[in-house]
């Protein structure tokens, strides 16, 4: 009998140490994004957030702060904060995270997606693994990959239902080798200047349009300021989900886990979010007058054949790298 007890005993213990060992420390992970609260965007984190304290049993608490509330508002500085270990979750553009590395451009080459059923089937498969890799290179583990969506472009002049219809036009564009490239070659007459300026620009006549996707464009009120506006598969954003390296690997092996199967889920309802959004903005500028063009399949082909020869350009394979932009488009 004594001996029964004491190996009982014993077994308790080591339960008790091992249930001690995969108890998870309480901890308060800061989440950052560049849009406003009231987008995907920070439902992203949000949503992660839900699933992971529901997993640790309210062990792990996550905050958003939206539009970048931790630096000022300096997007850059938001994913440079989750490398340095300041902020532990980014969600930005792949066009800021090329701020860090160039070769994260090549989401953004025009025309590499014909859909979203493109996007989805590119992004998740070998495509996306090797950009995810370039991702990873910076100090970062990528969670997911969430959307930005395709570029919209909006003006106050004309509709663009042709490359005629875009030449000459007073466009801001993302400050982007590959965008700038892709414009020139459209023959915009093209800026690049801070997102918090282009709404008073567009106001004076700085600038003549925009392109922006259409949740982004709509929390900025473009529709006050813009009286036309073309939906195409021209140019497309994704958004990288990434945590910050050192915080990843001290993690248990079951945590990280966790965490990986949450962040991939947040990023997938974030993305069907994204995509529902566009369809009730698009909706919404309809009914507040705004003119929306959808592009011809001729109309297509002509912008493509515009761009065609960027695939090839020595300057932007050397930026982007020959392996990188075939592992989008073989």
């Amino acid at each position: 009998m004594k001996k029964f007890v004491a190996l009982s005993l014993v077994l308790m213990m080591a339960l008790a140490l091992c249930a001690c060992g995969n108890k998870v420390e309480a901890q308060t992970w800061k989440f950052a994004c560049s849009a406003t609260d009231n987008t995907c965007w920070a439902d992203m984190g949000r949503d992660f957030g839900k699933m992971i304290s529901e997993a640790t049993d309210g062990a792990i608490t996550v905050q958003v702060y939206a539009a970048d509330q931790l630096t000022s508002g300096n997007q850059t500085e938001g994913i440079q904060g989750v490398i340095d270990g300041t902020i532990d979750l980014s969600a930005h553009s792949n066009i800021i995270y090329a701020n860090f590395d160039q070769r994260l451009n090549v989401v953004s080459m025009p025309f590499l997606f014909d859909s979203y059923e493109d996007v989805d089937a590119k992004l998740t498969g070998e495509a996306g693994a090797a950009v995810g890799k370039v991702v990873e290179e910076q100090g970062l583990k990528l969670l997911g990959v969430g959307e930005n969506g395709f570029r919209a472009v909006t003006n106050n002049v004309r509709a663009i239902e042709s490359l005629e219809d875009m030449k000459g036009l007073k466009i801001r564009v993302a400050g982007c080798k590959v965008l700038n490239t892709a414009y020139d070659l459209w023959g915009a007459n093209w800026t690049n200047a801070n997102w918090s300026e282009v709404y008073t620009g567009l106001q004076t006549g700085t600038y003549e349009g925009q392109e922006n996707p259409f949740p982004t464009a709509d929390g900025a009120s473009m529709s006050e300021v813009q009286t036309h506006v073309t939906n195409w598969t021209g140019v497309y954003d994704c958004i990288f989900f990434t945590m910050n390296k050192e915080l990843f690997d001290s993690l248990s092996p079951e945590l990280q886990k966790t965490v990986l199967e949450c962040g991939a889920k947040a990023a997938e309802n974030q993305r069907k979010l994204q995509r529902e959004g566009v369809n009730e903005v698009i909706e919404k500028w309809k009914a507040a007058g705004v003119t929306v063009t959808e592009l011809s399949d001729e109309a297509v082909a002509e912008f493509k054949a515009a761009t065609a020869s960027m695939y090839t350009d020595p300057e932007i394979v050397e930026l982007l790298t020959a392996d990188l932009i075939a592992a989008f488009t073989k």
